[in-house]
């Protein structure tokens, strides 16, 4: 099918991927006078599966062109009973850390100098469909995914808790693991580091939530970190994935909660692949089952963060009372929310997991995308076991 994306971000990159992955042709809109925003961003080892299957570039070529470090899992420091535990991927995966500037530069330099993807510099605020086909400009395509960032209107639910909302981006030193993402647990909320050794330095971000501290007082202590950017943004996720039979949504346009665990880019890929398979077969009564299966991910979203804020930080501040209070209450509504309930699943899983016994792995323990390998990582690092 002939695909027009909308949008040139992070999130654009991965439903192209996914969209070539599966013999789409892809063409690219993008606003030339938008730049970018310059966070640093990590993935899950999801991300550079598609970029090894796709464009054949391991993740050791992105490290030794200088676009990529390693990441092996996440540094939860200060979290739960304030024990520092890594939270590492299964069955020795690699992900990554990167600069957002530069990862998405090169990657469109090597889609477009390929030949692999059309890319055309024009703003689209508006196209038009019908049950044939989408027009953007006059041109027609069969689909038209959106992945062009926030909009500002009514159709997004709000979470069903709020954690961050803002963050205050800046630059220091490496003094944690320099394989892992950094998750610090302040007063605010958190802050998130990604290390790029060969710099000496992490990325930094630390996040917090406005109603309950001031941009001004973040930046105060932050004193002498090298600050260089800012922002805020609502939590929010939209009511339908396919807006119709021909358009979706994906990256910012669709949702974004906030940046734990890197489940925002890990859920942008998810979505992606949920999007191609509805191409196989868009009916309405596909695109109905298509939509629910993407409100019951961000339910599991929702959990998996709810999951990890029951177990508090070390801060006694109103962030994390509050916080950890709304998440333990969330959690009640989860099957696995009763932790002797957890515990036994978890178990059960473990159990049938070592039994080599196949198709027997229910997955009992399971909140959101996260496995019992993953649960023993989170569950005993939070409690310090």
């Amino acid at each position: 099918m002939k695909v027009a994306l909308i949008g040139k971000g992070t999130s654009a990159i991965i439903t192209a991927l996914m969209l070539l992955k599966n013999n789409h042709q892809v063409t690219i809109y993008y606003d030339p006078n938008t730049p970018h925003i310059n966070v640093g961003e990590s993935t899950t080892p999801h991300i550079q599966k598609l970029i090894q299957d796709v464009l054949n570039i391991s993740v050791h070529d992105m490290v030794d062109s200088g676009v990529f470090s390693y990441k092996m899992g996440i540094n939860f420091v200060d979290w739960g009973c304030g024990k520092q535990f890594n939270h590492n991927f299964g069955n020795g995966e690699i992900a990554n850390h990167f600069e957002t500037k530069e990862f998405n530069a090169f990657i469109h330099k090597y889609l477009e100098n390929n030949s692999i993807v059309k890319y055309i510099g024009r703003r689209v605020d508006k196209y038009s469909a019908n049950l044939n086909y989408v027009e953007i400009d006059g041109k027609k395509y069969d689909f038209i995914v959106n992945c062009a960032g926030w909009e500002d209107d009514s159709n997004y639910h709000d979470p069903v808790f709020s954690t961050v909302n803002s963050g205050v981006l800046f630059t220091d030193k490496l003094d944690y693991s320099s394989n892992h993402t950094l998750h610090l647990a302040t007063e605010d909320g958190w802050q998130f580091g990604l290390p790029f050794p060969a710099q000496n330095k992490f990325k930094c971000g630390y996040l917090y939530n406005n109603t309950y501290t001031s941009e001004s007082d973040v930046k105060d202590k932050l004193d002498k970190k090298e600050v260089y950017a800012s922002f805020s943004w609502k939590p929010r996720y939209a009511k339908e994935l396919l807006v119709n039979k021909r358009i979706a949504l994906n990256g910012n346009r669709l949702f974004f909660l906030e940046p734990l665990q890197a489940l925002s880019l890990f859920y942008t890929h998810q979505f992606a692949e949920m999007i191609c398979e509805y191409l196989n077969n868009m009916s309405e009564g596909n695109m109905i089952v298509t939509n629910h299966r993407y409100l019951y991910d961000m339910w599991c979203y929702q959990f998996s963060l709810a999951y990890h804020y029951q177990f508090g930080s070390v801060h006694d501040s109103q962030f994390w009372r509050d916080t950890q209070s709304n998440a333990k209450q969330f959690m009640k509504y989860n099957f696995n929310g009763n932790e002797d309930i957890f515990k036994q699943n978890l178990e059960y899983d473990i159990h049938l997991s070592n039994s080599n016994i196949e198709n027997t792995v229910f997955a009992l323990s399971k909140i959101g995308t996260f496995s019992y390998r993953d649960h023993c990582y989170i569950l005993n690092g939070m409690k310090g076991n």
